[in-house]
Order: C-alpha cells, then structure tokens, then sequence
C-alpha cells in the first residue's frame, strides 16, 4: 500500500521527502511482519530512489530468514557499491558465494569479484587505500569451494550426477540443491558435455557420487566420462583427483570423496524439489537445462542431437 502511494506521490510531482515517508512505512510494516518478500521489497524501493539508510537492516533480516535466496544478498553488495562499504561489500560476497546457484554460479561468482574490485578502486581514489586491500584480500576465501565435482564425457549423451552428501542428502537433477549446502550448478546434454556440483561449505564426510546415463545418440556413443573432484578448491589445502571411466560399466562403483576441514556450520531451510526446480528452470530462461534447447546468439533455439535414444 505504501510503495504504491509513493509510486502515486512521484508520478503527480510530489515532494521526495513525501516519498521517502511513505517507503519508511513501507518499510516499518515489512519489519513488524517479518515477512522476508516485504523486506526486500520495501528495501528495492529505498535503494532505487536513493534512501539508503534503512536498507541495510531491511535485507540482513531477509537474508537471515532465506539464506537459500540470492536477491538479499545481491541487493546488498548493491548497496555497498552505492554506499562505498567494504565490510558489507566483502561479508555479502561471502555469504552469496558460499552457496552454489543452479544455473547462475558462473554470473555471481563473476559479478562479485568485479564489483569488489570496482569498489576496491574507488576506495583507492579517495585515499582508503587499506580497506581496498583488505577488501580485495577478502576475495579468495570466499571464492572456494570445500567440494568441486565435474563430469564431461564425449559423444552426444546425456549423464546425470547424483552426489550423496554426508548426513543423508542426495543432490541430482530433480534435487539441485540440499539442505547441506551442494548444488548441481551445471546440467550438461548432448553438445553440452559437463555436469558440475559444488558444495562451497560443505560438512565433513564422505561425498558419494553416482553416474547415472540418461541418453545416447546411436551415430556418437560415449566411449569414455571423465570425472574431476577437487577438496578446498582455491586454498592452500587444494587436493585434486581425476577418474576416467567407461560408460554402462556394470562393475562401475562409486567414487567417493572424502571432505576433511569443510566449512559449513549449519544447514539451510528446507525447499521442496518441486519448488527448486521450477526455481532453477525459470532462471534457465535461455534454456541451458533439460526441457529446452539453448538459445542461439539468434534466439532460436538450438536444435539438440538427432536420434538421442533415452537409456534409462
């Protein structure tokens, strides 16, 4: 009601002060609600018109109650870059990348860094030189993964990884993400060849990861898969293991990853798998995932292997 009646005050010509009151009640109601979509909401509009000084709270409360959504978090190194803070800057980035997001890991784990070293440089111009680096110091921490699991393979098929995560949860392409903080970020098909999981922060234990084939074209089987796992990828603890493997091997076993020092001291709220994967499907809007074929630098989409036989 109040981000309309500002939205009403702006578009007749009233005063800003009158518009940055009626946001403030938006605000003061989406904090008596505790509803984490009003806090942000209310914190979206402060920040576009400016009104920055009670937008801090309002997304630090959201992000406290979805710490499984981005947008909070997002926003929040927004208004670090605005607000030229380094320690909002590099604790947001922290807790956004500690987190792998099906379909988006690429875009934030890129956009964080050039908006820390953006920052970073505009400290630097005003002579804060020291939390320009610490800043920038901060990056590398945040930027590792406690488990890095990477399946290619040749030919035109599809294989799906399914990762069992210490503690009972299964991550795979109906799951994508777990409680525990593993997330399948990649889902590979045909000309696609690669299917990457995370877990960023991730529990002590065994990572159990299961290969399961999906589809093969006739005219280009697979021959070989290649499996690639990393623990503490990025830090000086760095352990990388590569497995090669032959496809519908029937004396295929698992391999097992073993996680020591990771980083994850609680798990997430719970979302149902139909809810992530609507989630994940409709971030894929340019069809990088099962059920539609990519877009072409055209827009049209991009036609999948012929006679792709399911194998399952």
């Amino acid at each position: 009601m109040y981000e309309a009646l500002a939205l009403a005050i702006e578009m007749n010509g009233g005063k800003p002060a009158d518009v940055e009151k009626a946001l403030n009640y938006a605000a003061d109601l989406a904090q008596r609600s505790h509803n984490p979509n009003h806090l942000v909401s209310a914190a979206d509009k402060l920040l576009l018109k400016g009104f920055t000084d009670r937008v801090g709270p309002l997304l630090d409360e959201a992000a406290e109650k979805v710490p499984h959504r981005a947008e909070p978090l997002a926003m929040s190194i927004n208004l670090a870059q605005k607000t030229r803070d380094p320690q909002r800057m590099a604790e947001s980035i922290a807790r956004l990348l500690s987190l792998g997001w099906p379909g988006q890991d690429e875009y934030f784990r890129g956009e964080s860094r050039k908006q820390a070293e953006i920052l970073a440089k505009a400290l630097t111009e005003e002579a804060r030189t020291d939390e320009a680096e610490k800043l920038l110091a901060s990056l590398p921490a945040a930027e590792a993964r406690d488990v890095y699991i990477r399946l290619t393979w040749d030919g035109e098929a599809d294989f799906d990884l399914v990762v069992e995560e210490p503690l009972g949860a299964t991550v795979s392409y109906s799951m994508p993400r777990s409680v525990f903080g593993g997330a399948l970020i990649k889902n590979g098909l045909g000309s696609r060849p690669e299917e990457i999981y995370v877990c960023p922060r991730g529990f002590d234990g065994a990572y159990t990861v299961r290969i399961m084939p999906i589809a093969t074209d006739p005219a280009k089987p697979t021959t070989r898969l290649t499996l690639e796992t990393i623990t503490h990828e990025g830090d000086a603890a760095e352990e990388k293991k590569t497995v090669t493997l032959a496809p519908n091997d029937p004396q295929a076993k698992p391999v097992v990853v073993i996680l020591k020092g990771g980083r994850r001291t609680k798990a997430l709220p719970f979302v149902s798998p139909g809810i992530l994967r609507q989630s994940v499907e409709e971030k894929l809007g340019a069809g990088s995932d099962k059920g539609e074929a990519p877009k072409t630098d055209a827009g049209k989409p991009e036609t999948k292997p012929r006679d792709l036989i399911p194998i399952r």
